[in-house]
């Protein structure tokens, strides 16, 4: 090859037409760029989520106070449906409701039908919305006439805790409508309760891992794609002769 044609190389080069093929390479690496990203940034914040646990591996809410003067507080229903299989059931995970109060406290999660059936005639509040950041509660009262057994002797509980001083249940996620439910023991009027909830998801830190992975992944994608488009094609030798 003499001087004039390898000095013919660059313009040549420079002459090739940016074809559809190379515009498409460019679209295409760009959106999977962008999913890489997205990818990346869920699984960063869930690897952030998983320093704000506490020793228990919980994610807590602060500390409120919650009262009626009625004989009790009721959760609205929790609904679990049915179409969790039942393989994914405690991977679900926990959640943690923890009371104290000044006078004795029993809290309890029960199904909907059982709670609804043993306060039906006895007035209490039902919590209708309930947030935590920034922290607010609304109420509905439910009216009735009737003084309610003690709660803890009620065998439809599917886990409570009743005593002095702070009382905590942990509930591992299940399929059906629960409620839960915060009374004085002796099922008194005027329920005054300082709470905490918790909730632990034990498949959080596979969810970061997998995430990362998948961006990781993605992005070497997108980083090919990208290359190919934005290479300049080199002409073959025998077309330069």
């Amino acid at each position: 090859m003499n001087t004039a044609t390898a000095a013919a190389v660059p313009a040549r080069e420079q002459s090739q037409p940016f074809g559809a093929k190379r515009v498409l390479l460019l679209v295409f690496g760009s959106i999977v760029l962008l999913l890489a990203l997205a990818l990346l940034a869920g699984g960063g914040a869930a690897a952030w989520g998983l320093s704000q646990r506490d020793a228990s591996g919980y994610f807590t809410t602060g500390t409120h106070e919650l009262s009626t003067g009625s004989y009790a507080l009721a959760s609205e229903s929790l609904d679990v449906g049915p179409e969790i299989p039942g393989w994914l059931d405690s991977r679900l995970g926990s959640i943690r409701v923890e009371a104290s109060s000044s006078r004795p406290v029993f809290i309890g999660i029960g199904r909907v039908r059982d709670v609804e059936r043993y306060l039906a005639d006895v007035q209490h509040a039902q919590i209708t919305e309930f947030d935590t950041d920034p922290f607010s509660v609304s109420y509905g009262a439910r009216g009735g006439s009737a003084k309610p057994a003690p709660p803890a002797s009620q065998d439809f509980w599917l886990i409570q805790a009743s005593g002095s001083g702070r009382q905590t249940i942990s509930w591992p996620v299940e399929e059906g409508k629960w409620s839960v439910v915060a009374m004085n023991t002796d099922g008194s009027q005027g329920v005054s309760i300082d709470t905490r909830l918790g909730a632990r998801i034990p498949s959080l830190r596979s969810f970061a891992i997998g995430l990362l992975a998948a961006g990781a992944l993605v992005l070497l994608i997108a980083g090919g794609l990208l290359y190919l488009g934005i290479r300049r094609p080199r002409l073959a030798l025998e077309q330069l002769r």
